[in-house]
């Protein structure tokens, strides 16, 4: 399952995640997010996701590749994504996925938020 959360006070969109999700769910959900992403865009404001996939399982390789379609048609050079992990090995496994500058995988929710909000912060 994955769900969208936009109330955050500080503009982080929060998007959770669990479980093992089907490349029609990623599609849905970047849909979803997409219209959002808009919106936030078009009155002048940064993009800021945190995807906090602690509860999730490792992906099919299929449904990491529509992932990755899906990001690099979202998101532009400047939005700020943080990615939310459990342990190291999945840190390790999502940062061999993403490899993009203005992506970053952590394994504390603090760190990623201020990732996310300092722009001086480079991603570790």
């Amino acid at each position: 399952m994955i769900s969208r959360d936009y109330s955050d006070e500080d503009g982080i969109i929060l998007v959770t995640a669990t479980g093992a999700w089907s490349e029609r769910e990623v599609d849905q959900h970047y849909e979803e997010l997409k219209w959002e992403i808009a919106a936030r865009r078009e009155k002048g404001l940064p993009i800021l996701l945190l995807s906090d996939v602690t509860r999730a399982e490792r992906q099919s390789a299929a449904v990491e590749q529509r992932t990755m379609w899906q990001i690099g048609q979202t998101f532009q050079p400047g939005d700020r994504v943080a990615v939310l992990v459990a342990d190291a090995d999945d840190k390790a496994h999502v940062r061999g996925l993403l490899g993009a500058a203005d992506m970053a995988v952590f394994n504390s929710k603090i760190a990623a938020q201020m990732w996310l909000l300092y722009e001086g912060l480079e991603a570790p």
